[in-house]
């Protein structure tokens, strides 16, 4: 009898065959599930740090044209004199607001090159939910028809996780 020949357990060895194909591509499809269920677990938790974001320039916007700022914050939002900032052009804020703030070059006013940069040297900040928003001016200019031109970052960082979000706006507030 010819071992290769013969048809004995062929219905076996196809069987086997096709459950280890079906196996496959059930875990192609379980592994695509997981991976989809991550992915929109992650979009959801940085559409809530970026709404975060959203509403703490909204809020920064709205202190910033209703408020008359000079060198002794009252606003407890307000870090170490940073409103300073606010009606000044960034050449003048070494000299305005202190060296002590800026430092010589200005760099802790204007650096905001990663996300720490913001949040170590925050202007504003608020609190909303899990979301802490830090918000920096990293540049002023005034205009010659009395308006200044601002350009402001702003991090929203989830304070349970890594999460965050980061934006920057650029905003004209008149004199």
């Amino acid at each position: 009898m010819d071992i290769f020949n013969s048809q004995k357990g062929m219905a076996l060895v196809t069987t086997l065959l096709l459950s280890l194909i079906g196996l496959g591509l059930v875990l192609v499809v379980f592994n695509l599930v997981i991976t989809g269920t991550r992915t929109s677990g992650t979009i959801k938790r940085y559409t809530t740090a970026l709404e975060a974001a959203k509403g703490g320039a909204e809020d920064f916007i709205n202190s910033l044209s209703t408020t008359s700022f000079n060198v002794n914050p009252s606003d407890p939002n307000w870090y170490n004199g940073h409103n300073c900032k606010v009606d000044r052009d960034t050449d003048n804020w070494t000299v305005i607001c202190g060296v002590s703030m800026c430092g010589s070059d200005n760099s802790n006013c204007t650096s905001h090159a990663k996300p720490e940069d913001i949040i170590n040297n925050y202007d504003w900040k608020n609190d909303y939910g899990d979301y802490s928003v830090y918000v920096k001016i990293v540049n002023v200019k005034g205009t010659a028809d009395g308006y200044y031109l601002y350009t402001i970052d702003i991090i929203s960082k989830n304070k349970n996780n890594s999460e965050q979000a980061w934006m920057s706006i650029v905003y004209q507030k008149p004199q």
